[in-house]
């Protein structure tokens, strides 16, 4: 018995209309997709005085005891360096409650020396991570840890923090 080809095609024919129709279809669900926003948790604080502006971001205001959050601390300068007139101490520090705080290129979060230029818009960043502390068990899970956590930067007189909270895990 023959087989009938209504469309009169070839197989070949066939196939290469399904591989581009699955191809066309893969493209259409690319760009469906890519278009959707991503879910952007992160947080910024900014304060500044007349010299300065110290800006607080964290990557999301949610941690779980055994992940970590980042931190960036950005001074920027308002004024010439010469512009200054009072003495300004140029360290930063950082600090948290219910985790600690483990720098990207500083060694102590409460002595982090700024350097910048002395050109206005000149800026430093400080890049960190906040580590929530706490206690675990087989037994008991997750236990010792505050709910609430809080992270905090400070520069010339200015401060600017953030609550975090910290969940156990699933």
């Amino acid at each position: 018995m023959r087989t009938i080809n209504l469309y009169n095609l070839s197989d070949i024919s066939i196939y290469r209309w399904i591989m581009v129709n699955a191809a066309l279809a893969g493209l259409v669900l690319c760009f469906i997709s890519c278009g959707d926003k991503v879910i952007n948790t992160e947080k910024s604080s900014t304060v500044s005085n007349n010299n300065f502006i110290l800006t607080l971001t964290i990557s999301d205001d949610i941690v779980r005891l055994n992940d970590s959050v980042k931190l960036t601390a950005t001074v920027e300068r308002k004024v010439h360096k010469d512009s200054i007139d009072a003495f300004v101490s140029m360290k930063m520090m950082m600090d948290a409650v219910g985790g600690t705080i483990d720098g990207h290129s500083f060694s102590s979060s409460s002595n982090i020396t700024v350097t910048m230029d002395s050109e206005v818009g000149s800026s430093f960043e400080a890049l960190a991570f906040f580590i929530p502390s706490s206690s675990y068990s087989s037994s008991q899970g997750y236990y010792n840890y505050k709910e609430n956590g809080h992270v905090s930067a400070s520069f010339d007189g200015m401060s600017v923090s953030f609550s975090i909270k910290l969940v156990a895990p699933e």
